[in-house]
């Protein structure tokens, strides 16, 4: 036995390095799933990688009609038919007779002369419609058997609800089992695969959200844990020295912070602080925008005197902007590791959650967080993720979704009336592993950016900040009656 590669971009990872050659494959699903493009796309990329390939197919499309149908994929190589690494075989005919136990010795024959090392029968389940259920036990008893001899990968395509699949004579004799479903989430479909059975090597269990573009099929398997990751004390610059001061010399590098607020409290301007600090130590940064295109982030940079388009054409600075189409949890998260792998990157802001669970039909905040926080860290990356809150003054809520629990820090950025103005505040809630100021401060939005003042706050003489309703301190208001004591 040996693992060769599925050929489906993604898969290799949820299997482990692939297929088992020989084993017997069923791809189950309904209609428009994709079940035909994944044996086929694997048929082709394993005939370009010098394997000899075998295509029977159980229903009564000529190969022309499905040639064109594949041509529409970049896989499509209509050499391969020629000089015969890829061979068809039309096995329609005789299932339309009726001759169901015909079809074993076809295939047997068809295999014998060829020797082919991987397999098609797309779908084995045309072949059964005119066998009783005892007859069709039998007969897949015995196909099945026969497959044990081939010494070839054996991907059968089979059209099946989930249900449908456990209760299937298949089920019981094949080795894997992959199920693609087509599922309605927020008033869209989501196209997931999971991997029922994989007899004798390991996988990765639960839902994969996959697509069918123009290359075929690819899925989005969760990117890999890196192996090493260290805990250290060392402090992370944010570029905002006040802030730096509040949080005890910066952020602890390889955590997750998270930036919480209402609009215009300065949540991407402090995130792009501490993107913008970092490449200014040649620290590569990366941008994840679910709010602002790349052409706005560029545009309200450029108020503050940040030049980011020149960072991104050295490589510093990368922006990704996925809102302009349905993003699924795991290909954002596939694109922040491509990113990362390729180009080095230590810093990252994700601006914002909210934007997320906005645009992503299968996926929510909470687990969005929980996912790419993982795996940054497993790369001793530093990330700021924003959080919009929806009250302008006086909310208690850190997030809307309960997320600040999977965080290392926690920064309040808030709205605070006072005398009839608004002013913008800020304040540390917490911090793991580190002693941090627990005041609360106020903030500006200049021209330079967003700066902290620590140590000349208008509110020291006020109490329940965040209350949305400020009062003095006792002491000011004694002072404010009766006149400053001597």
């Amino acid at each position: 036995m040996k693992q060769v590669p599925t050929g489906i971009p993604g898969m290799d990872q949820i299997l482990d390095k692939g297929f088992t050659r020989p084993s017997t494959v069923l791809i189950a699903g309904t209609a428009g799933t994709g079940k035909t493009t994944f044996a086929i796309q694997s048929l082709f990329a394993a005939a370009k990688n010098s394997e000899t390939c075998l295509y029977f197919s159980a229903i009564s499309e000529p190969i022309a009609m499905l040639s064109g149908y594949m041509a529409n994929f970049s896989f499509y190589d209509q050499s391969l038919y020629e000089d015969e690494n890829l061979i068809y075989f039309d096995l329609s005919h005789e299932i339309m007779k009726n001759k169901t136990y015909d079809l074993i010795d076809i295939i047997d024959e068809n295999v014998e002369a060829i020797h082919p090392d991987r397999i098609a029968i797309d779908p084995i389940t045309t072949m059964d419609l005119s066998l009783s259920d005892s007859e069709r036990r039998q007969f897949y008893f015995d196909l099945f058997v026969g497959m044990k001899g081939w010494n070839s990968l054996v991907l059968v395509t089979g059209e099946f609800t989930e249900g449908g699949v456990a209760a299937s004579p298949i089920s019981y004799v094949a080795d894997a089992i992959i199920y693609l479903s087509n599922e309605l989430r927020k008033g869209c479909r989501v196209r997931y695969l999971d991997v029922l059975k994989m007899r004798g090597q390991k996988y990765a269990s639960g839902k994969h959200v996959y697509r069918i573009t123009s290359g075929g099929i690819a899925t989005y398997p969760d990117p890999p844990m890196a192996d090493g990751a260290t805990a250290t004390n060392m402090r992370v610059s944010t570029g905002i020295p006040g802030l730096d001061q509040l949080l005890s010399g910066g952020l602890i590098h390889g955590t997750t912070t998270l930036l919480t607020g209402p609009s215009g409290t300065g949540k991407t301007t402090t995130g792009m602080h501490f993107i913008l600090e970092g490449v200014r130590k040649e620290e590569p940064g990366l941008i994840v925008t679910f709010e602002e295109n790349a052409a706005q982030l560029r545009r309200n940079a450029a108020s503050f005197g940040w030049d980011i388009k020149s960072l991104e054409e050295d490589d510093m600075l990368h922006i990704q902007y996925p809102a302009h189409e349905d993003v699924y949890a795991g290909e954002s998260l596939r694109r922040i590791h491509d990113c990362v792998t390729e180009f080095g990157v230590e810093r990252v802001m994700i601006d914002s959650i909210n934007g997320f669970g906005d645009f992503s039909p299968d996926g929510d905040g909470v687990e969005y967080i929980q996912k790419s926080s993982r795996y940054l860290k497993s790369r001793n990356i530093t990330m700021i993720f924003t959080n919009e809150t929806r009250d302008l003054l006086g909310s208690t809520k850190i997030t809307e979704g309960g997320v600040s629990h999977v965080t290392d820090t926690v920064i309040t950025l808030r709205y605070v009336e006072i005398a009839s103005e608004l002013l913008r505040a800020i304040s540390v809630l917490k911090m793991r592993g580190s002693a941090h100021d627990a005041g609360i401060h106020e903030t500006e939005i200049t021209e330079q950016g967003l700066t902290v003042k620590v140590d000349e706050s208008s509110f020291k003489r006020y109490e329940g900040i965040f209350s949305g309703v400020p009062t003095l301190t006792r002491s000011e208001a004694f002072d404010k009656v009766f006149g400053r004591r001597r």
